[in-house]
């Protein structure tokens, strides 16, 4: 009887122990997906697609592999000195996505009034979702878009504020003098956007576009 309790007693030291090591590298694994994200996720859950490869260092450096795939299966990079060991694993994510609040006509431009946030798990809906409402306000529909539906950027494109070709005002900012001239915009912009210009002279120097023109800081 003494026995089979000791032996009860080890295997479940040697399951605690299995679970304390595991635990920071999942730890360490979900930091760094959290990391892709710039507003907090409601859940992230880490599930491993095989076998966890064996590490030399208890706090591995991580690196992903695809930085362009925010979940579903993954691979992570675990460095230890100078070996490399690679762990395939599947992300979950809980979060919240844009849907559109009422029907969008093509042509549209995106207001807050336009859309909403829904609760799901990302990972199993198409990784060009949208995630912040701020990342679309001013953009523009490219085609109808029904009540409820999940909006991705294949939808919508920028609404430009300058288009290439067109005749812009241009202010060269000096720390002792201003000077207001012309230029031919080389690219698209918006709002806040870097801008290449072509001068009269046949420069072409690069500023921000705002709502006063295009300003060239020199300060």
């Amino acid at each position: 009887m003494i026995k089979i309790v000791k032996l009860i007693i080890g295997v479940l030291m040697l399951c605690s122990c299995h679970f304390v090591l595991a635990n920071p590298l999942s730890k360490q694994i979900k930091d760094l997906i959290a990391q892709q994200f710039s507003h907090n996720l409601e859940a992230i859950t880490i599930g491993y697609t095989n076998n966890i490869p064996k590490l030399s260092c208890d706090i591995p450096t991580l690196s992903l592999l695809n930085k362009n795939k925010p979940w579903g299966n993954m691979t992570i990079g675990a460095q230890c000195d100078n070996k490399k060991s690679f762990i395939q694993i599947y992300v979950a994510i809980s979060g919240h996505y844009l849907i559109a609040k009422q029907p969008i006509t093509a042509g549209s431009v995106i207001t807050e009034d336009l859309i909403d946030l829904k609760s799901g798990w990302l990972d199993k809906l198409p990784s060009s979702v949208i995630l912040n409402k701020s990342d679309v306000l001013n953009y523009i529909a490219t085609r109808n878009i029904n009540q409820n539906e999940t909006i991705k950027m294949a939808m919508l494109q920028k609404n430009w504020l300058v288009k290439a070709g067109q005749i812009v005002k241009v202010i060269i900012d000096d720390e002792d003098y201003q000077v207001t001239t012309n230029g031919k915009a080389l690219n698209n912009a918006i709002l806040d956007d870097k801008i290449s210009i072509k001068l009269n002279s046949g420069n072409i120097i690069e500023g921000i576009l705002t709502n006063q023109g295009v300003i060239i800081s020199n300060k």
